[in-house]
């Protein structure tokens, strides 16, 4: 079901962007959120009438996954729409710390209800939580403008001119190198990290979870610091500072040794920090992004730097297993370590180094 639902970026991610940029972008919200909710009601369904296989868990997983992309590429395009452009970093480290919260609190609730009423029908929870986003967004009172007629390009040529702004935009170009960088060898670290704590040093599964669950903590507060933080370093130095804590922190979990209490707290504190680090940079770049792309760009530029950096994690992930076979897990990770640390280069060698609040497009060449 996983692979199903990555499937879905790489196959409508710059589709998605496309189709953002020609419909009004709340109508979209509320469809995909409606479409979601009938597409997993699938499941209970199947499940009662003794048809669920897993050829139909794959396929929902993909549909909803291609939904999931559509909607998230437009969330990022509203937002300017929503607030003023002073207010981007604050709305973007709100969205964060809402997604940090549903990750720390989503698998205790979700194994209650599972306990409860069984997973199949657990799954109705999930189609409610869809119905009830389309609620909230029926309710916002923002009138957004139709798109001009001009504009209704063909789909290849609107991809085509989102690839080619980003490519040619000075703070637009760096971004994507850097986060494409960045989820190639954060993805070789996701990929052996349960097998370095769990066979390498061996972390017992309760040990484990503690250990991977601090990212949440860490994710929340860096969110919450985000803010201030751009205020105090500003954007750029925020975003690098984020990137360099997120990669130093990678290093220092993959130099660890034994599972004693002190290697515990090591861990432990090494995947917090990386937590702290991520929302640093990737509030900053979004609201970065949304602060210097036109309205009528935003969904194309957002799917282009998604599907970059998208499509560097399962190649990331694949290299992860045969440097691994080659040189070690814990020499692999160290690797990989350095690479989520040294993707600061293409900011630090790029105009952001000395952003200190963000652009407008009208400052911008183009």
């Amino acid at each position: 079901m996983s692979a199903g639902g990555q499937a879905s970026l790489l196959v409508f991610g710059l589709l998605a962007g496309a189709w953002v940029d020609r419909i009004r972008r709340r109508r979209l919200l509320i469809g995909c959120d409606l479409a979601r909710a009938i597409v997993i009601a699938v499941i209970p369904c199947a499940a009662a009438l003794g048809e669920l296989s897993v050829p139909l868990l794959i396929a929902v997983a993909f549909v909803i996954g291609s939904l999931s992309v559509v909607f998230g590429t437009a969330v990022v395009a509203f937002l300017p729409s929503l607030i003023s452009p002073g207010e981007l970093v604050e709305g973007n480290a709100r969205l964060m710390q809402t997604t940090a919260v549903a990750q720390i609190a989503g698998p205790g609730l979700g194994g209650l209800i599972i306990e409860t009423v069984t997973a199949p029908f657990a799954i109705v929870a999930d189609a409610i939580s869809y119905l009830v986003s389309a609620a909230f967004l029926a309710r916002l009172g923002v009138q957004e403008q139709p798109v001009p007629p001009a504009e209704q390009r063909s789909i290849r040529a609107a991809i085509g001119e989102g690839l080619t702004y980003v490519g040619r935009q000075p703070l637009l170009r760096p971004s994507a190198g850097c986060a494409g960088t960045y989820n190639f060898f954060n993805a070789a670290i996701l990929a052996l990290q349960v097998l370095y704590l769990s066979h390498t040093l061996g972390l017992r599964p309760a040990s484990l979870g503690l250990v991977l669950g601090a990212i949440g903590p860490g994710a929340l507060l860096g969110a919450a610091i985000a803010v201030r933080t751009s205020r105090l370093l500003g954007v750029g130095r925020t975003m690098i500072g984020g990137l360099v804590l997120a990669g130093t922190a990678n290093l220092r979990l993959a130099t660890v040794v034994g599972s004693n209490l002190a290697a515990m707290l090591a861990l432990t504190a090494a995947t917090f920090l990386n937590g702290l680090g991520q929302p640093l940079y990737n509030i900053n770049q979004a609201s970065l992004r949304q602060a210097i792309v036109p309205a009528g760009m935003q969904g194309r530029v957002t799917a282009t730097l998604t599907v970059l950096a998208g499509g560097a994690a399962p190649i990331g992930a694949l290299a992860a297993g045969g440097c691994a076979a080659a040189l070690g897990i814990r020499e692999t990770l160290i690797m990989a370590a350095l690479g989520t640390a040294l993707s600061s280069l293409w900011l630090l060698l790029s105009p952001i180094r000395s952003l200190t609040a963000l652009p407008t497009p009208s400052t911008m060449d183009r």
